[in-house]
């Protein structure tokens, strides 16, 4: 069994047959691997591929089970942002269905339903259950522009308010750059560690250092 550490965490890595991650660099942790696992297994080579994809393109080169949650948090976000587009404020039976044939319709988009299918496939509740697990993500969803998740907007509430619309400028075009599909709590404690200008911190209260000095 391999170790690997990531911070103060030490992540057990999974001895695996998964030709796509090696080839890419990447490695597997072993809950996140087991979790894929519980998945139908028609559905398991797209999560699978996904998340190396995903992992690459953040600079990532390990698959940890709760990078796992955050990419499914995403297709639940972005589901709901395209009910919201569709004219429905609570996602029913029939508004999941509507969104899913409209999106249907539009070929770039068919990649995006099957990731949100194939997420949605590892969950072992009914339909109807799922459908409540998306009330919350139908509160915090727009229409347009990227969906901010709670915990990022409850972490935005202790910033002042004449630097909120930088500072929210500057998150969600990092997020961009990362190619996120909703702002969460790990952008916006990377922008206030590596981005925010010295000035911004001061304002915030933040602890300035040397490099955001230098940076300025």
């Amino acid at each position: 069994m391999k170790v690997s550490g990531m911070g103060t965490q030490e992540i057990k890595i999974a001895d695996v047959d998964h030709p796509y991650a090696k080839e890419n660099g990447v490695e597997w942790s072993e809950d996140a691997w087991e979790r894929v696992k519980h998945a139908p297994e028609f559905v398991r080579p797209g999560i699978r591929k996904l998340m190396v994809q995903r992992c690459v393109k953040r600079g990532f080169k390990i698959v940890t089970s709760d990078y796992l949650t955050e990419i499914r948090n995403e297709s639940m976000m972005l589901v709901s942002k395209r009910v919201k587009g569709f004219g429905f404020e609570e996602l029913t039976m029939d508004a999941f269905d509507v969104a899913k044939e409209k999106m249907r319709q539009s070929p770039r988009k068919v990649e995006v339903i099957e990731e949100i299918e194939d997420f949605l496939a590892m969950r072992t509740e009914k339909k109807e259950d799922i459908v409540e697990k998306f009330k919350e993500y139908m509160e915090f969803a727009t229409p347009q522009g990227i969906p901010w998740s709670k915990e990022a907007l409850e972490k935005m509430e202790k910033v002042p308010p004449f630097v909120l619309g930088m500072a929210k400028q500057t998150i969600e075009g990092r997020a961009r750059e990362r190619g996120d599909k909703m702002i969460t709590v790990s952008i916006i404690d990377e922008v206030f560690t590596k981005m925010m200008p010295a000035s911004a911190k001061q304002a915030m209260g933040m602890e300035v250092t040397e490099e955001d000095l230098k940076r300025d």
